[in-house]
């Protein structure tokens, strides 16, 4: 029985092996023709960017390749992702000048013009947007909002980004429920996984509302680590309807530069600051206790 089990154990260690070097070889490939064409397109239009975006796209490449899979899953993740965005980069540089879309969108006016008058496939295609954000892309979920707030102004960015978000960690619940351990093992590494998994399974509810509250957590990490848990859909989505729009509100009407830099507005931005390092003192703080529990609990078993 015991080689049996070792056997097995060998034959997924095996298969985990070939299916990252087949990745590597995939994704080497395509950064190669990623600079290819960035040296033909590319160069002659924008040395800035030329070098900016290959040698990111190099060294992101490289990097994965050189970390373990396996054992890294999480850094190997970000290394990924960095690449492929990379990657992306170039391609939709190079379609934008190529379909002559450059000539259309000549200035960030007319390009919130064309926006705005699409209607409804413009909210479409910034949910949309807000969607891959929380569920793929590594950026903070300020860099949409803000974008929202730019062509839509602060309500409609607001509205927008709230349907977005919570779809997106709805989404992201959702894969944790199907695809499990494994899934959440190899996005965000054993160890994360383990201590908010045993958190949110064994106190779930007040932790998870105060998570999500605060920015000091990882929210999308956290919702995809809840799907594995017996948390039920409908607390997840209220939870998640609820705290979401904290921030985001935060984030879309101070960004809209409704309050002013100067006169009074500075005495407001001051109290704001004061207040917000005060919560993220706070935040901080909670996290510390929240770990730490955890970690309590996991040595006492």
């Amino acid at each position: 029985m015991a080689k049996e089990s070792d056997g097995k154990t060998h034959t997924k260690f095996m298969k985990s092996q070939t299916a990252q070097a087949i990745i590597k070889l995939c994704l080497g490939a395509l950064c190669i023709a990623a600079v290819i064409l960035s040296g033909i397109y590319i160069y002659g239009r924008s040395a800035v960017f030329f070098r900016i975006i290959v040698p990111l796209s190099v060294l992101a490449t490289v990097l994965f390749c050189a970390v373990d899979g396996v054992r890294a899953a999480h850094l190997g993740r970000v290394f990924l992702v960095c690449d492929v965005l990379c990657i992306l980069a170039v391609v939709l540089y190079i379609t934008y000048f190529e379909t002559g879309l450059s000539e259309t969108f000549s200035d960030f006016d007319a390009i919130r013009s064309f926006i705005r008058g699409s209607g409804a496939w413009g909210y479409a295609i910034f949910i949309g947007l807000t969607i891959f954000q929380v569920v793929v892309l590594p950026i903070p979920e300020a860099v949409t909002i803000l974008l929202g707030v730019a062509v839509y102004g602060p309500t409609v960015s607001f509205i927008l980004s709230v349907v977005g978000t919570v779809i997106g960690a709805v989404i992201t619940f959702f894969l944790g429920k199907v695809f499990g351990r494994r899934l959440c093992n190899w996005m965000f590494g054993v160890e994360n996984t383990e201590k908010y998994a045993r958190l949110l399974g064994e106190k779930g509810k007040l932790p998870f509302i105060i998570m999500l509250l605060f920015p000091a957590f990882p929210d999308d990490m956290l919702c995809t680590i809840a799907g594995i848990t017996d948390m039920s859909y409908g607390y997840f989505i209220l939870v998640v309807s609820l705290t979401r729009p904290v921030m985001i509100g935060l984030t879309a009407y101070l960004g809209s530069g409704i309050i002013p830099f100067e006169g009074r507005g500075i005495a407001i931005w001051v109290v704001i600051a004061c207040v917000l390092f005060l919560l993220f003192m706070l935040a901080t703080g909670i996290k510390h206790k929240i770990e730490k529990r955890a970690v309590y609990r996991s040595g006492k078993r």
